[in-house]
């Protein structure tokens, strides 16, 4: 039997705990601490009451004390006061008093003296009968069948809001992207149309404009992604794409986040020119948009970011090229901070974060790795991380391709 009994002096002031069995772990104080204390801030108040209604009665059986410390959530004390003071056994569970005590004899008789005038104080146990248990059963049952009906009405409501907030979230994010798009197409146009006529301050401003427009189009394009997660309709608009253009394009794209911070994206790619890949070109984009803006993010000032994207062939021995199908494999590699082996575990589940900022102290909300695990598996690809503190980090991402040229 594991238990625990406290002695106390009239005040209620602990004097020295007694353990029985392994004790009550979590359950413990320094003397002098008023014994309420000991079973956590949630159960101050019940405790008091237990130890107002001794002093007044002189003895309490079984009382329940709920507390935190405890994983069922309850203690059940029984104590009583004498010339000494205050005397309580804590048990885990009603009826625990008699082996409790038991125990107590042989570990310390002198204190299981003490607390023998509890033992007439337990009541035998009643044996209900049958008709008693029926009745009981039969309230048990119709409560259960009330909370189920309550669990299940709770559970629609919750489904009702959550889609309601997917729409919403939808919504919001399909009516930001549009504008942010003209946002950044007129800084582009006015940059051509200006060209050679702006002034240093002008043109960073300009620069400063489309930097932080793509930032922004980027989480929405998150988030309308989140959205389609959560309500499981992310939709692919798949269709044979050159990738070695579209990934050209996007570095051409993110070099603008990356001057901001003087880092340069070195972009290699085959002279050959690839099979088409069978992919949905605007998640693509996302996905590359994420690995890159988080490498930026990671380096420092005047860094490099490396762009490579290759053919590995599926190949059987004696086949040609393309015969055989094969993957496109593009790594984003940079020498940044790196990423710590406790939180590479959980990198690409939603909302995980970093524990460290950007570079320049730029956060994160831990979507973006997420969206582009879910990208690449909608595919058929895989996506890995390598990365360790002090080197920088690598993303891997395998994509099938089409067996036939552009």
């Amino acid at each position: 039997m594991d238990g625990l009994v406290l002695t106390c002096d009239h005040d209620g002031r602990l004097r020295a705990l007694h353990r029985v069995g392994s004790g009550l772990p979590g359950l413990t104080g320094k003397p002098g601490t008023p014994f309420p204390v000991l079973f956590g801030p949630d159960a101050v108040a019940g405790a008091l009451d237990l130890f107002s209604g001794l002093r007044k009665s002189g003895r309490t059986i079984d009382q329940p004390v709920p507390s935190r410390i405890d994983p069922a959530g309850v203690f059940h004390v029984s104590g009583l006061g004498d010339a000494e003071g205050l005397v309580l056994a804590v048990a885990r569970a009603p009826g625990g008093l008699s082996a409790l005590l038991e125990e107590l004899e042989a570990l310390n008789p002198r204190l299981a003296r003490r607390l023998a005038p509890l033992r007439s104080a337990v009541p035998a146990p009643a044996v209900p009968s049958a008709d008693t248990l029926f009745d009981e059963m039969t309230l048990l049952n119709n409560e259960l069948a009330n909370a189920q009906r309550a669990l299940a009405k709770a559970n629609a409501e919750l489904a009702a809001s959550n889609e309601q907030k997917n729409r919403l979230m939808g919504m919001l994010a399909h009516d930001l992207r549009t504008p942010l798009q003209v946002v950044v197409g007129f800084a582009e146009l006015l940059e051509q149309r200006l060209d050679g006529r702006l002034e240093a301050t002008e043109r960073a401003c300009l620069e400063r404009i489309r930097e932080s427009s793509l930032s922004m189009r980027h989480m929405v394009e998150d988030a309308l992604s989140l959205a389609a997660l959560q309500a499981g309709r992310l939709r692919l608009a798949r269709r044979p794409s050159d990738l070695a253009a579209l990934v050209r394009r996007n570095v051409s794209m993110n070099r603008v986040l990356a001057e901001g911070k003087t880092i340069t994206i070195e972009l290699s790619v085959p002279e050959r020119p690839l099979p088409m890949a069978d992919i949905d070109p605007a998640k693509l984009d996302q996905l590359l948009n994420n690995l890159l803006s988080n490498a930026v993010k990671y380096s420092d000032r005047g860094g490099r970011v490396r762009v490579a994207l290759s053919e590995v062939s599926d190949e059987a021995p004696g086949e040609t090229p393309g015969e055989g199908g094969g993957r496109a494999r593009l790594r984003v590699s940079d020498d940044g901070r790196g990423i710590p082996p406790a939180e590479l575990a959980q990198l690409f589940q939603p909302f995980a974060r970093t524990g460290r900022l950007g570079t320049e102290g730029e956060g994160t909300v831990g979507l973006g790795l997420y969206i582009c695990r879910s990208i690449v598996e909608g595919h058929g690809g895989r996506i890995t991380a390598d990365s360790a503190p002090g080197r920088g980090s690598t993303f891997t991402v395998d994509l099938p391709l089409v067996a036939s040229s552009p």
